[in-house]
């Protein structure tokens, strides 16, 4: 008796098969982390973009002035940031109607205040959350921040000759934007809000990283997005010992360090907000003097392209 013919794959054939579909794989997944780092990236800049209407509509009901990044009540210096003003205007009203505006900024129903998530803070590429405690409490993550000056030690460090220049502090920097203590009328921005800097990324915090790595240990500050110090100034760094401190005024000036530095977890550069509201996609390779140029509000340098 003749038995049905049975149709089945050999071991040879499954094996082709299995390596054919191992091999699309590899192909297709560069192209969905490609797919999925722009949406984030996107992500991100739509969250500054948020930022940067926030701080111009501030700005219209209080004398075309923006904000300073921190101010001082009383004698302290770190009394609060710049960040619950715009809560109001990210469509965080009932957050902000919590800030106490005459209580520093970690004390009182601020601090619990303080430790509240908000995506609008965060950049989807960056860690995710919760991220490790830096202080008594867990505060909610911050990962933009104002760039109040550029140092004199990163003139220095990468021979930029521009300094001092008109609106520096004596002897130490040059002041952008969001400086520390003062609001700056948006007719002071002279070098033109299209070309000045107001917030970037500092992202990660208070984790602290180097060039994509987590040490294990935390930034000295910038803690969390409520903190007075989630603004930072632009020195640049000397890379050192992985896992340690390093030096501050050097040639290393984006994606080398969060503790206060230019940082993203993007590929190949950072998101920028610039005083017009904008946001623009800063390359790695930039110019040290072009940073510079686009940081300082008055230094009447050419800036070109970018």
């Amino acid at each position: 008796m003749r038995h049905p013919r049975r149709f089945a794959f050999t071991l040879i054939e499954l094996l082709v098969v299995i390596a054919i579909i191992a091999i699309l794989i590899g192909l297709l997944l560069p192209a969905v982390q490609k797919v999925r780092e722009a949406a984030a990236r996107m992500s991100c800049s739509n969250n500054m973009k948020q930022f940067g209407l926030a701080l111009h509509n501030y700005a219209g009901t209080n004398n075309d002035k923006l904000p300073a990044s921190r101010v001082t009540v009383g004698g302290d210096r770190k009394f609060r940031s710049w960040t619950p003003i715009v809560l109001a205007y990210v469509e965080q009203d009932n957050v902000g109607r919590l800030w106490s505006f005459t209580t520093k900024w970690n004390t009182g129903t601020n601090l619990a205040t303080s430790q509240n998530n908000f995506k609008v803070f965060q950049c989807p590429s960056a860690p995710g959350v919760p991220r490790r405690q830096a202080g008594p409490v867990l505060l909610g993550a911050g990962d933009y921040g104002s760039v109040n000056a550029v140092r004199r030690r990163f003139y220095t460090a990468n021979g930029v000759a521009n300094f001092p220049i008109p609106g520096s502090a004596p002897g130490d920097e040059a002041l952008g934007v969001l400086a520390r203590e003062i609001d700056t009328p948006i007719l002071g921005i002279t070098d033109g809000t299209s070309n000045t800097i107001m917030l970037a990324e500092d992202a990660g915090r208070p984790n602290l990283f180097q060039q994509s790595r987590d040490t294990g240990l935390n930034t000295g500050d910038g803690w969390g997005w409520a903190d007075p110090d989630c603004g930072f100034s632009l020195d640049g760094v000397i890379p050192g010992v992985f896992g340690t401190g390093w030096t501050a005024g050097g040639t290393c000036f984006m994606n080398c360090t969060n503790d206060s530095e230019f940082y993203s977890f993007h590929t190949g550069g950072i998101n920028v907000c610039l005083a017009d509201g904008s946001v623009r996609f800063l390359r790695s390779s930039i110019a040290a003097a072009t940073l510079a140029a686009l940081v300082t509000r008055d230094g009447g340098e050419i800036v070109g392209d970018y």
